[in-house]
Order: structure tokens, then C-alpha cells, then sequence
């Protein structure tokens, strides 16, 4: 079989970018696309040694390994602590498992004649289309197993978030629902709905000014079904989240939105706790 080197070049910068991108999606970790270019770019280079003679199992082995942890490095690197690079990884990697699956699936089921595998890389001279469609059937995949996992024993179950803010602390009842996927604008980092009349102890009298957010707020839009508009939020210097059935307590980097509606529970999206 004949190997052309811009069709290898380019179908796996397609691939790693998706995959990068899936991978974030999973995670809920913000990336730009300028740094999923890059590591797609960086990824795509090592797919050319399938044009090298036969390499040891082992150096193959070594070889993905370091070729993955640069991926991430480059698209999810910069302040992030090993822990987080780990869990990026474990990730990356059962993305990537699926997307093969799936795309080595439409090259079989299409006479594989257009398929080779060497040094553990995979050449596919597939057409665009064949490449679109995995794709989308690899994204929708992870989707629905991301959004599986998020409502996953969360719907009836209720927490305490014990939130400190200026040397003062409240403790608010909350629910988890998959279905708040309201996020900091600025930071990407996710937000909880609390009514204000829970989170009062936190706030001075003329807090939250909806017209002119003071020192440690800001707006950031919201719709819901049926409302939409702007939600004063703020950062609280601690928030702690404990499962009121099995006392589980966990320490969460996450903005507090105050709303004047009455609300009988804060809401906050599961992923926070994963």
C-alpha cells in the first residue's frame, strides 16, 4: 500500500484535535483552540513511524506514552498539578481507545483494503466523509457516556456546602443537577445557584448590586426555560461540600451566584465533585 504522507499528516491532526477537545469536554477543562492546534500538530508528528522499519514492542509502548504526555502537556499544560495531568491523561487515553474503535470499525465494515497498521500506528485512506461521520459518532459517544456518569447517582441525593467568605461561613442544603451548566465567562470555572436569602450571613447590605457589581463581583449572563439575564456572582476564599448520607467531604474551586429568587436548595452540577 502506498502511504501518503500529507494524508497521514493532516487526517491526524484532525483526529488529535478532536480527541484533545473530547478529552476537555470529559474533564470540563476550558481549551483554547490555538494550544489544541499545537498539540494536535505535535501529536500528528509521530504518526510517521509507520514509514520506520519494524520498532520493538516495548520502544512502541515507550514511544505513545511520550507522545501522549506531550499532546497534553502542550494543550492542557501550565499550572496544572500531576494529579490533574494524570486524570487528563487516563482520559485522553479512553478517548483515543474509542475513537480507534470506531473509525477501525467503518474501515473493516468498508472491505479494509484502504487500512494499515504498522509500528502501532494506523493508516487509513479514508475519504472525508468516512472521517466526518466517526467523528461525530465518537463525540456522541463520549457525550452521552459524560452525561451518563454526571447524573449517575446524584438525583437524590442532597449536601451541605459549608461556603466561608471574609472570615465568615454559612451552611447551605444543595441537590446536584446535571442540567446547571452555568460557568464563569472570565475562568471557565463552574458556578452554584444559591438563593439569597441562604448565603445572607456572607453578604453586606447592599450585596449583590445587580447595576454595579462591587469589588469581588461580576454579572455573567444566564437563561433558564423561562427566564434569562445577568447573575451577580462572586468567589467565595473556601467552599466544602459534604454528602449528607455518607458524610463524604470534598474542597471545591467553584464561584457562588446569588439570585433573589427563593430557592429551597442551592444547585450546583455534579461534575464538581468528580
Amino acid at each position: 500500500m502506498y502511504i501518503y504522507v500529507d494524508i497521514l499528516i493532516i487526517t491526524n491532526i484532525y483526529a488529535n484535535f478532536f480527541l484533545l477537545k473530547t478529552t476537555a469536554r470529559l474533564i470540563h477543562t476550558p481549551l483554547r483552540n490555538g494550544k489544541c492546534i499545537i498539540g494536535a500538530i505535535v501529536g500528528s508528528l509521530f504518526s510517521l513511524i509507520i514509514l520506520l522499519p519494524p520498532i520493538n514492542s516495548f520502544l512502541l509502548l515507550l514511544i505513545r506514552i511520550f507522545s501522549a504526555i506531550l499532546m497534553i502537556e502542550v494543550s492542557f499544560g501550565g499550572g496544572k498539578s500531576p494529579h490533574e495531568l494524570l486524570k487528563t491523561g487516563v482520559t485522553f487515553f479512553f478517548v483515543c481507545f474509542i475513537f480507534a474503535g470506531i473509525e477501525y470499525g467503518l474501515a473493516v465494515l468498508s472491505g479494509g483494503k484502504n487500512m494499515l497498521w504498522h509500528n502501532s500506528t494506523l493508516y487509513v485512506n479514508v475519504s472525508l466523509l468516512t472521517l466526518v461521520i466517526s467523528t461525530i459518532v465518537s463525540y456522541a459517544a463520549v457525550c452521552f457516556f459524560r452525561y451518563y456518569m454526571d447524573g449517575k447517582n446524584f438525583a437524590d441525593t442532597t449536601y451541605d456546602l459549608i461556603i466561608t467568605r471574609n472570615g465568615k461561613t454559612v451552611s447551605v442544603n444543595a441537590v446536584g443537577d446535571t442540567c446547571n451548566n452555568l460557568t464563569d465567562v472570565f475562568t471557565g470555572k463552574p458556578v452554584i445557584v444559591c438563593g439569597k436569602s441562604s448565603v445572607l450571613g456572607l453578604l453586606n447590605e447592599s450585596e449583590p448590586d445587580t447595576e454595579a457589581p462591587g469589588i469581588g463581583w461580576r454579572l455573567i449572563p444566564f437563561s433558564t426555560i423561562h427566564s434569562e439575564g445577568m447573575l451577580p456572582i462572586f468567589k467565595p476564599s473556601e467552599i466544602i461540600v459534604r454528602n449528607t448520607e455518607n458524610g463524604a467531604i470534598k474542597s471545591i474551586d467553584v464561584y457562588i451566584g446569588v439570585t433573589d429568587k427563593e430557592m429551597k436548595h442551592a444547585v450546583f452540577n455534579p461534575k464538581i465533585l468528580r
